[in-house]
């Protein structure tokens, strides 16, 4: 079996809450495939209240946080889609264009076994086209969130927006809810600006897909693998 075949313990059931810390973090992962259910606006507030927080550099909370739900969310995976499908992105912040090799061989496997769950075939650049465009449909999640900033882009606020991130997942898998995170939803900040009545001053930095997992989905139940730990850990 090749690197990037699945097997089935490459598959995990992430129906239901995260009954503690632990689980949360050992069962989270991606989800690309939302029921159409809303979130109950009690959870919403009670999440995202929560999710501030997160840590940050001097307490400086960098980051400013848009829920977007209901026909503003429509308004804004039409808006997207048709800019994507126009051409490349121009995001705020730089994006990684290298990567050491070893990264490199585990984004290129991981890629091939995503495709391959979803049923595309390698070859079918039309399917895989329209795979990344679900990207801004929110992979058909009832809430979408933009992560803006209005500090200097540096490597201090990536790393809090990281953790802010992180935070909001974890604390997602308590209510059921299943998430992505999306460099995707940065690549046309002019769109998110005007939608969203943001100044120019505020750049956009991420986004993230929130909503109930479909439970019949594949794609919701693959696990991403990770590294052996003696790879990446040492002990001293």
């Amino acid at each position: 079996m090749s690197s990037n075949e699945t097997r089935e313990t490459d598959f995990l059931n992430v129906a239901g809450e995260a009954k503690s810390v632990e689980e949360a973090v050992l069962t989270r992962h991606s989800i690309r495939d939302y029921e159409s259910k809303p979130i109950e606006e009690a959870i919403l507030q009670d999440l995202f209240q929560k999710s501030l927080r997160a840590p940050s550099w001097k307490n400086s909370q960098p980051w400013k946080v848009h829920v977007v739900s209901g026909a503003r969310r429509e308004t804004m995976a039409k808006l997207l889609v048709e800019r994507a499908k126009k051409g490349e992105p121009v995001p705020d912040t730089i994006w990684p264009a290298s990567f050491p090799a070893n990264a490199k061989k585990r984004m290129f496997d991981l890629g091939m076994k995503i495709y391959g769950v979803a049923g595309i075939e390698r070859k079918d650049k039309d399917a895989r086209d329209h795979f990344m465009l679900r990207n801004f449909e929110f992979f058909g999640a009832p809430t979408a969130v933009f992560i803006t900033t209005e500090f200097d882009l540096n490597f201090y606020i990536a790393l809090d927006i990281g953790c802010y991130l992180n935070t909001l997942m974890l604390l997602a898998r308590g209510y059921g809810l299943g998430s992505v995170p999306q460099a995707a939803l940065s690549a046309f900040p002019e769109v998110v600006r005007s939608e969203l009545n943001l100044s120019e001053s505020e750049k956009v930095v991420c986004g993230l897909s929130l909503g109930y997992p479909k439970a019949d989905s594949n794609l919701n139940r693959f696990h991403t693998p990770r590294e052996a730990s003696g790879e990446l850990l040492k002990f001293y």
